[in-house]
């Protein structure tokens, strides 16, 4: 029960405007950064593909950029979601020049966003359009987030420096969009849980490891929402076995289980077998710190956040080499840690008024 020495922080609504403003500044920070890579390459958008010397992808790409920019190795995620999403609506066709098809085409979402734009510099600046309107949902996200804990809305900025929207945005990613699309679910489920249904459905089939994000408020709800809670888990069960029976395997296997052994290990062992003093195990350190911090300091007021927190925290921990080896995948892992530390250093500093109990929920609704 609010008391009348601490207000609520729902007393005055947040303009418009403000919200408008939080977004775009956001976007021109993301951008700006993005499209500075762009002039350091004299305007080559296939920089944002990241295509691989040694990548499948890159005989598809080649059809539309006789001469794309080519990374030393195999590449990275971009170019794959550039082929499926120009056979979305016949994914079969992509199999000579993607790895992994059925992995792939779970993530459908993103590129069957952006199958209606044709080959070449239209389909990748859908993309990177599509990735930085994303930006800018997540900063409003944020800032719903940050006032519920008494902190200033403008805090939604910081979706302009997130490293894992970041490099959603300057590889062709996919990232973004299940990031905003599990943002405002978390945002929305106490108060409207069927349009988080549908916004974490959408995540899942975008990126299948923000389901930790309903796992969490499932875990936290009460017996109705619950049972909405478990449609995202079906829809993305029922869409994986619809992969597995329509595409054909691959060395794999192409299952969500043979995948997730592909991607985990034993608990720390790929930060060892790169070296803990690399790269990418020093920045995955950060995250695990910064990661429990957060938890420890939203534990009481976003309950839902410090759980999808510790959630990727176990993820962080069980990344292989593979996804150790790269820094930035590792802030992929884990997009909630730097932004929900810096958000939990703020709110340790404010006082709110404890939240209202909803009619038969267990759990706290934010403000």
């Amino acid at each position: 029960m609010a008391t009348s020495a601490t207000p609520t922080v729902r007393a005055r609504p947040t303009p418009l405007r403000w919200w408008i403003a939080i977004s775009l500044i956001a976007m021109v920070i993301a951008g700006g950064w993005s499209l500075s890579r762009l002039q350091a390459v004299n305007g080559d958008v296939t920089v944002f593909l990241r295509v691989g010397t040694y990548a499948k992808s890159r005989a598809y790409v080649e059809q539309a950029f006789p001469q794309p920019i080519l990374t030393g190795d195999l590449g990275h995620d971009g170019q794959q979601f550039y082929v499926i999403s120009s056979n979305a609506t016949h994914l079969h066709d992509a199999q000579p020049f993607v790895d992994r098809l059925r992995y792939r085409s779970r993530r459908i979402l993103f590129p069957l966003i952006t199958s209606p734009f044709a080959d070449g510099a239209p389909r990748v600046w859908a993309m990177w359009g599509i990735n930085l309107l994303c930006i800018g949902a997540c900063a409003v996200a944020f800032g719903r987030l940050a006032k519920s804990v008494g902190v200033t809305p403008w805090f939604g900025v910081v979706a302009g420096f997130t490293p894992a929207l970041l490099e959603s945005l300057d590889g062709s990613l996919g990232d973004a969009l299940a990031f905003a699309l599990v943002l405002w679910a978390v945002v929305l489920w106490r108060r409207h849980v069927w349009v988080a249904v549908v916004l974490f459905t959408l995540a899942a089939l975008t990126r299948e490891t923000t389901l930790v994000a309903p796992a969490a408020c499932f875990i936290l709800g009460d017996r109705r929402q619950r049972t909405a809670l478990a449609v995202p888990f079906v829809v993305f069960g029922a869409w994986a076995l619809t992969i597995i029976a329509t595409l054909p395997a691959t060395g794999d296997g192409g299952s969500p289980w043979s995948e997730a052994a592909v991607a985990l290990s034993l608990p720390f062992k790929g930060w060892f077998v790169i070296g803990i003093t690399e790269p990418g195990p020093l920045f995955g350190v950060l995250l695990l710190v910064a990661s429990v911090i957060a938890i420890v300091l939203l534990r009481a007021r976003l309950p839902e956040v410090a759980l999808w927190l510790a959630f990727d925290l176990v993820l962080l921990v069980l990344s292989n080499e593979a996804v150790v080896e790269r820094p930035m995948n590792l802030a992929r892992v884990a997009p909630l840690a730097l932004p929900a530390f810096v958000l939990g250093l703020f709110a340790r500093t404010t006082k709110v008024s404890p939240p209202q109990l909803r009619p038969g929920s267990k759990v706290a609704s934010p403000a």
